[in-house]
């Protein structure tokens, strides 16, 4: 299975080589939310789609928990969530408190075998004729 793209002109103002471009842009699917992840999972598995969206349910629950403490929560293959802060430079240690911290947010890290697999994806340009479309 290939990941789809789509050619897109592009006008370059910076760099190089300003000027009309083209670049390969990816075509996005269709989202995948929470219950068809469960319908999915239930479908390949034996348990219930009400179990699966039960627990993916609860894994939201603990993940937004455990960030909104400042904790890391790794998840083996995929990888981890981790919480970071950006904050104001300031000239002496004892001006640094939290009225210097901007901005709290959560990166998304994959793992090292996950990073691994994404290095392995194939690429397929994306079929855009409409069927059934007269023109």
């Amino acid at each position: 299975m290939a990941i789809e793209y789509v050619k897109v002109k592009r006008n370059i103002l910076l760099g190089d080589n300003p000027g009309e471009r083209y670049i390969a842009r990816l075509f996005m699917g269709q989202d995948m939310d929470l219950d068809m992840v469960a319908e999915s999972i239930s479908n390949s598995t034996t348990v219930s789609y009400a179990d699966v969206l039960a627990t993916l349910k609860a894994l939201e629950t603990e993940i937004s928990k455990a960030i909104l403490k400042g904790s890391a929560v790794k998840l083996g293959y995929l990888g981890s969530f981790i919480p970071s802060i950006k904050s104001k430079s300031q000239l002496e240690v004892d001006k640094v408190d939290a009225t210097t911290i901007t901005r709290f947010s959560c990166r998304f890290y994959p793992s090292t075998k996950f990073k691994h697999t994404l290095k392995t994806v194939k690429f397929q340009e994306a079929n855009l004729e409409v069927k059934g479309l007269v023109e």
